[in-house]
């Protein structure tokens, strides 16, 4: 089970700047007009400033996130504030609030945030609120990528096994075998399910989720790699963009074959990097096997 390492410890590497606030004449009410709220801007790196982040980008675990706030109001500002929220996680600020209590109708902040060690889907929004409680946000997603980490060796039965526990299904997200069995309620995890109807093993896998294969030719390449070579999230990107075929169902399943699947769980898009050690299809047995090593 992927378990949430992002928590309240990660606060820690965030701080935040001041750059200044400025004082206004904008009224407290607006003048009576319709309040339209505050305009937010992100900063761009443009003259002196550099090192910004003021759009969505993918940025290494550990990378460190500054995004400069720029807020314009023709009323009062009330606040403004930060927050981060880690693929669905409730939100948490960053730093703290930024209060008024004078006359204050612009205000620049600069926040830097460093993304924890667990890969995803980092959403930073900020908010600005007038004195007419008139509140405007704006957003920047930041995906945090890291090292492919190696799961254990995966096992797959033929879907005409009949030995109890020879599970024909496989959970990537969860990297575990399941069953493939009509009665099991667990469609929704199934990544792979072999395919075969008959005693001779198909050398085919589909998805009863949605998820997406592609398979190497002859050589054992994607993308001009072989397994050992894939070391990050992007290169099954690069390759998987790279690569035609894309299929929920996936042929020619063989000893050194290699595969990218594409799953979405949650909302968020996984990339897992199949190496098929051996294909066993006995004559006569149905009990025949796939086994594969994995990293996402």
């Amino acid at each position: 089970m992927k378990k949430l390492l992002y928590s309240a410890i990660a606060l820690f590497t965030a701080s935040v700047m001041l750059i200044s606030c400025d004082s206004g004449s904008g009224s407290g009410n607006g003048g009576g007009s319709t309040p339209s709220g505050p305009s937010i801007t992100f900063q761009t790196n443009t003259g002196t400033f550099s090192g910004f982040t003021f759009a969505n980008d993918k940025l290494l675990i550990g990378s460190t996130v500054k995004i400069g706030v720029v807020v314009t109001s023709s009323v009062n500002l009330k606040n403004t504030k930060m927050t981060v929220k880690y693929n669905s996680q409730p939100e948490v600020i960053i730093g703290t609030d930024s209060t008024f209590s004078g006359s204050v109708t612009s205000c620049n902040r600069t926040y830097n945030y460093t993304l924890p060690q667990d890969k995803g889907t980092y959403t930073f929004t900020a908010y600005a609120t007038d004195k007419d409680q008139t509140t405007k946000t704006a957003t920047i997603v930041v995906v945090a990528y890291g090292p492919l980490a190696d799961k254990v060796d995966g096992l797959v039965y033929s879907l005409k096994a009949t030995t109890p526990g020879s599970y024909s299904a496989y959970d990537l997200f969860e990297n575990t075998a399941i069953s493939a069995a009509s009665s099991a309620g667990n469609q929704a995890s199934r990544d792979i399910v072999d395919a075969s109807t008959g005693s001779t093993l198909s050398r085919t896998w589909t998805s009863q989720n949605g998820t997406e294969f592609i398979i190497s030719d002859a050589t054992g390449k994607l993308n001009g790699k072989v397994y050992s070579q894939f070391v990050s999230e992007q290169d099954l990107i690069d390759a998987w963009n790279a690569t035609s075929g894309k299929s929920t169902t996936v042929t020619g399943i063989d000893d050194g074959k290699l595969l990218i699947a594409k799953s979405s769980r949650g909302g968020i898009t996984y990339y897992y990097l199949i190496g098929i050690n051996t294909v066993t299809d006995l004559t006569g047995a149905e009990d025949d096997t796939y086994t594969f090593q994995y990293k996402q």
